[in-house]
This record gives structure tokens, sequence and C-alpha cells, in this order.
């Protein structure tokens, strides 16, 4: 069979994503990404108007496709429902992705500078998502409810965050293999955060594909209004 061809816009994405993680976001100019991807400056500028907007749709990509490959994993395990084995293959899909394991470790200083100009705007869309999957979750059983949710998604906020900040701090040769982070980190938020027996995967299952169905959608509308904004020189 033969393999279906990348569209130029999928082309121009890849080849900035390597080249965003190679040099850095400040680095790398649109030049470099037309020339790269083997299109002119002008097929560049009409997907993308700026390399900031480019960057955002790489992004936003990212996050899709590590969500797609998060369900798929949680639906194969029989205990993906539960907290811990959530954590477990939201950090392992994400590891399996290059640009998004960079902003997790210590590549992170290679996309950061852009980052922390705009993470305002993103903190407060990651954060309100994620309060709205806590409060699901402990609906069902899966996170334990005698924790305020505001707290209990900036705890896990922590966890996840920790990983960067650690990166920045610990020298890379004392950085455990990350089979072993990853379990570590699954075990401690599962005697931390789970109720008594665990809770119930089938249900936390259900709240997740509903959750991820969710951000798929304002992700993808994340994207067009990116696009629309920096067409009509708008900040996002």
């Amino acid at each position: 069979m033969q393999r279906r061809r990348a569209s130029p816009d999928e082309r121009v994405l890849q080849v900035a994503g390597q080249l965003f993680l190679r040099y850095g976001f400040e680095k790398t100019t649109m030049d470099d990404i037309a020339r790269e991807a083997g299109v002119a400056k002008a097929t560049l500028y009409r997907y993308w108007p700026s390399k900031e907007a480019l960057f955002e749709s790489l992004l936003y990509r990212e996050i899709r496709e590590v969500n797609r490959a998060f369900l798929a994993r949680i639906e194969a395990d029989p205990q993906g429902g539960t907290i811990g084995r959530v954590i477990y293959h939201a950090f392992a899909a994400t590891y399996d992705r290059p640009f998004l394991r960079a902003l997790m470790t210590t590549e992170s200083r290679t996309l950061g500078d852009y980052l922390r100009r705009h993470s305002p705007d993103l903190s407060h869309w990651q954060f309100r998502l994620d309060r709205q999957l806590v409060e699901a979750l402990q609906q069902v059983g899966v996170l334990r409810d005698d924790i305020e949710p505001g707290l209990l998604t900036y705890l896990l906020s922590v966890v996840s965050l920790g990983l960067a900040s650690a990166a920045e701090f610990i020298a890379p040769e004392y950085t455990p293999p990350v089979e072993a982070l990853t379990e570590g980190i699954a075990e401690m938020v599962e005697r931390a955060f789970a109720p008594p027996g665990g809770g119930d995967s089938a249900r936390g299952k259900e709240v997740l594909r509903q959750f991820l169905g969710v951000v798929d959608e304002s992700l993808a509308e994340l994207e067009r209004a990116t696009r629309r904004k920096r067409l009509e020189g708008g900040a996002v």
C-alpha cells in the first residue's frame, strides 16, 4: 500500500518541530523552515503569517496527537481509568513525542523563551480544563473527594511542572530512566490521591473519553483563532 503523502502544512509542521528542537525558538527563522521544508516563503506565510503562529499551531497539534495516544493507552489498560494509571499513561505518551518531551526535560530551555512570554494565556486555559477533569474524576470516585478541587488540581500540576523544574537544577546523570521515573510518579500520585480501593476504572475511562473529546475541539478552535488573530495583527 502507498503511504499517504504529507500535505504542505503537515510537512512544514514536521520540519518546524525539528528545527525548534535543534536551534531553539529564537534562533529558528521562517527562512530556515521554508528552506528545510522545500516550500516557497509565500506558501509558508499563506498558512502561518508569523513564526509565533506556526509555533502555536505546532504546539496545539502535538497536544492533540499526544492526547490520542494517551487515550489509546488508557483504553488498552484494564486499570487505565484509575488515577495512577492515568498519570502513568499521560507521562508515557508525552515522552514519546520529542517536541512535548522537550518541555518537560532539560531541553525546556530550547523552547522556554517563547512559552514564558505566553504562559499566562496557556496556563489559564490548561488549569481551567484540568480542574474540570479533577472535579469529574472526584464525582465518579477516581480521585479523593476530601480535597478541594482547586487545591488538588494545583497539586497535580506541581507534579507535572516539577519535572521541568528538576531538570533545570539536577544534573542529568542523576535523572532516573524514563520508565522508572514514570512508574515512580504514578505510584506517588496513586498513594496520595486515590480513594480507598483505587477507584472505578471503567467510570474513569468514560470521563476521560468525554474530556479528551472536549479538549480536542478546544485545541482545534485555538489554532483557528491563532491564525485569524495573527492575520488581523492582533495578539493571541
